[in-house]
């Protein structure tokens, strides 16, 4: 047997105690002889070019520039750019108009399906699905353009993978319409808290006991919407979450992505309404001194996405007035503004955005026309209802998606159709802007960019949408986002012919809990299947490889854990490396799983190819029946 070096180092591990054997050269499988199989099929050179295809070291920027009668502008070059990250200006590498690159790996288009089927009437979906099926069935007739679809409900759930199969498209949407959206306690919430606010502000309109008794409920009116609005936030930060989730699958998926993101609404800032009408009816009818006389200033209320406070001259307490101009009395519109203001989910949008840029998806929302006046949406003005105060913008969130993603969004009582053109003509004419992150920046924040075009070209364009901002992500981070795109899509890929067993091991290790089962879980390669690359200086030529492992666990609820890491680095000699080629290398990781169904992906990136295999196997842990 030739003499194989391999080392490993074990990241993170699921139970505590001595670290497991990590990597091990094993003989070909019983029955298999050295010569079954080409010892190594890709030739060791001297000139090979190392890469990181998986790591982020370039940064592609998808921008959209359009004429002042929105019309793309087209042959523009990088000497047409100006870009800043962080307000400092970074060399622009590339640029690449998206039409010329629709045929290749970087320029491939996958458009995501998604209903968020939580703020979503039935009605309203039904009906902008069935102009949603025909813009995507014309989209890939007259383009290479993949589909995917999924729902999130209870749970995230993936409806279908990455495809070009029209028919899959087609019936993936039908069952999408079979489906009954979940009921939910928060729209019975949003009226009992709604109702409650529109009659305070009916006694508050009269005079007299009817006006005080207004004035004395407010206080119960508060506490409706801090029961709502909680409870709306909470909900808004898991839709958010789920959305993370799915973005972060989409990792796996080559080139660019788009989310046609179909909902009623999420409020980027939860009862930012309520708390602008409470600001301008209290505030408005509040006393402040000017001089000997006592008066009364109407005002408006902003949100700053900053700090989440309100600002300006009109804050309702006197942080925003002179101070020879002092407020005695806001009415009681401070409290309001300030629980809107601890309600506020903007740093979740901003780092969902933020993430979605690094991984090149961009945001189309959609909120379909309301159908039936009579059904109460979250969020839905008074005017479209009758009855119901209108809480919170539940537009903004789904516009600061679009807006922060370089897309567009719709929320119109008429033409959908029109939008789903318009969303077909812009995910294909884009530039796409390539360049490197600055060195300097070695915190892993969100980035804000800046993109311009510059003033020799300013006479033809209008206006120019791209990603405004992305988050450095590791290698370990992007392996771990591909292993769950392997398990929520099921698209497994691999070029490495890795082999992966996961069995019971009969000692359990220390620190294990009752109830838990001690796995082991061996990924085993195949030498002559690597890309091994001869080192330049070394005292024995050896041929060499890092590679790095990550293992991933999906619950039976659709819930995952946290990931495990492993880097190994693999030295064969040269003078043995035809031998060592039918030989197996097996890196062995520990899992400590309760009784349950489980899906576990195995995920190896190889450093010299820039390759990447995943491999999805479905696991039943059955209780120890040692354990009584």
């Amino acid at each position: 047997m030739a003499t194989v070096v391999a080392a490993a180092t074990v990241a993170l591990t699921l139970w505590h105690g001595p670290p497991q054997a990590a990597a091990q050269i094993q003989p070909p499988p019983a029955g298999e002889q050295p010569g079954d199989r080409p010892p190594n099929r890709r030739p060791i050179r001297e000139d090979i070019v190392l890469r990181e295809s998986i790591d982020v070291r370039l940064i592609s920027l998808d921008a959209v520039v359009t004429d002042s009668s929105d019309r793309p502008v087209t042959g523009l070059t990088k000497d047409d750019f100006d870009l800043k990250v962080q307000g400092e200006p970074v060399e622009i590498l590339s640029v690449s108009a998206g039409e010329e690159l629709r045929e290749t790996v970087s320029g491939r288009l996958t458009l995501l399906l998604f209903i968020d089927e939580r703020h979503l009437q039935r009605k309203h979906r039904d009906t902008a699905l069935a102009e949603i099926a025909e813009a995507l069935d014309a989209e890939i007739e007259a383009n290479p353009t993949w589909v995917a679809a999924a729902v999130f409900g209870e749970r995230l759930e993936p409806l279908l993978s990455p495809t070009r199969d029209r028919e899959a498209v087609r019936a993936a949407i039908a069952a999408i319409s079979d489906r009954e959206p979940p009921a939910t306690g928060l729209r019975n919430q949003q009226r009992v808290a709604s109702l409650a606010l529109r009659d305070a502000l009916r006694l508050m309109a009269a005079k007299g006991s009817r006006y005080r008794l207004g004035e004395a409920s407010l206080a119960s009116v508060a506490s409706n919407l801090r029961s709502y609005g909680e409870a709306l936030r909470l909900d808004t930060l898991q839709t958010v979450a789920a959305v993370r989730s799915l973005v972060e699958a989409l990792a796996f998926v080559p080139g660019r992505k788009t989310i046609l993101f179909v909902s009623d609404g999420l409020p980027r800032h939860p009862l930012d309404s309520a708390a602008k009408t409470m600001y301008d009816r209290l505030a408005g009818a509040s006393r402040q001194l000017e001089g000997d006389e006592l008066i009364r200033a109407p005002g408006t209320l902003q949100m700053h996405d900053r700090n989440h406070l309100p600002f300006g001259v009109d804050r309702a307490d006197d942080m925003g007035l002179p101070s020879n101009n002092p407020q005695l009395d806001d009415g009681g519109a401070l409290s309001f503004q300030t629980l809107a203001a601890e309600l506020s989910c903007a740093d979740a949008f901003e780092q969902l955005a933020a993430l979605a840029n690094t991984h090149r998806v961009t945001f189309y929302p959609l909120k379909p026309p309301v159908v039936d006046p009579s059904i109460s949406d979250l969020g839905e003005s008074a005017a479209g209802r009758g009855s119901i105060v209108e809480l919170s913008d539940v537009r903004s969130g789904m516009e600061s998606l679009a807006g922060l993603t370089g897309g567009l969004s719709f929320a119109a009582e008429t033409g959908v159709g029109e939008f789903l053109q318009s969303t077909r003509v812009d995910i294909s004419t884009y530039y796409s802007l390539s360049f490197s992150p600055p060195d300097s920046m070695s915190d892993t924040g969100i980035r804000e960019v800046t993109l311009r075009v510059r003033k020799r070209s300013s006479a033809r364009h209008g206006k120019v949408r791209y990603r405004a901002s992305y988050v450095p992500v590791t290698i370990q981070q992007n392996l771990a986002s591909r292993a769950w795109g392997t398990l929520l899509f099921g698209w497994e890929e691999n070029p490495h012919g890795m082999e992966v067993q996961v069995r019971r091991v009969a000692d359990a290790p220390a620190g294990t809990k009752q109830g838990q089962t001690p796995l082991e879980v061996v990924a085993s390669l195949r030498i002559g299947e690597l890309e091994l690359v001869p080192a330049r200086a070394a005292r024995e030529p050896v041929a060499s490889g890092a590679y790095r492992v990550v293992l991933q666990v999906q619950r039976d609820d659709g819930s995952r854990m946290p990931p495990q890491h492993f880097d190994f680095d693999l030295k064969v000699p040269l003078a043995e490396l035809e031998a060592a080629g039918a030989q197996y290398v097996a890196v062995r990781s520990g899992l400590l799983l309760a009784p349950g169904s489980y899906r576990l992906a195995v995920g190896l990136w190889e450093e010299n190819s820039g390759r990447s295999s995943f491999v999805v196997r479905e696991l039943s842990v059955q209780p120890d029946p040692s354990v009584a």
